[in-house]
């Protein structure tokens, strides 16, 4: 199963970083009606998000700040059955501001039935393994790479 979620990630964030007209259907495609959403804690506007129309809604609103936006996967790791470890580039610019954005992104999901119960973005490697409650600072050292 953990291949499996892994496909599932890696559609989603292919899907997200080709900036879909349809993030409202996008959502309810991949998360379960009950779902979790954590986006990066030090963006201004991020808050915890329940359910797929808040999810969606939290989406459609980060999107529309950026004038250029995209994401690309970098690295896909199972960490269990049903937990998997994105780490992604992101690349975009502000609509209204300009502010350029270029940096790495890690997302922490968790999957329920091949559909995301919970996914937690967090902007280190060392905060991800954290919130996957695994210790260390590096992939290594948390046992998912030799």
């Amino acid at each position: 199963m953990s291949q499996e979620n892994v496909e599932v990630v890696r559609r989603f964030i292919e899907k997200y970083g080709d900036a879909p007209s349809d993030l409202q259907g996008l959502a309810a495609d991949f998360f379960e009606p009950d779902a979790d959403y954590y986006p990066v804690q030090k963006f201004p506007e991020a808050q915890p998000c329940h359910g797929v129309e808040e999810i969606a809604r939290f989406q459609v609103d980060y999107r529309d700040a950026w004038d250029r936006y995209k994401m690309e996967v970098n690295e896909l790791i199972p960490v269990s059955d049903d937990r998997v470890l994105a780490h992604s580039t992101i690349r975009a610019e502000g609509r209204e501001s300009g502010v350029k954005l270029d940096g790495d992104l890690y997302q922490c999901v968790w999957l329920r039935h091949g559909r995301f119960m919970r996914w937690e973005d967090h902007l280190s490697l060392k905060g991800a393994l954290r919130a996957l409650g695994l210790s260390g600072e590096t992939l290594e050292a948390a046992g998912l790479r030799e």
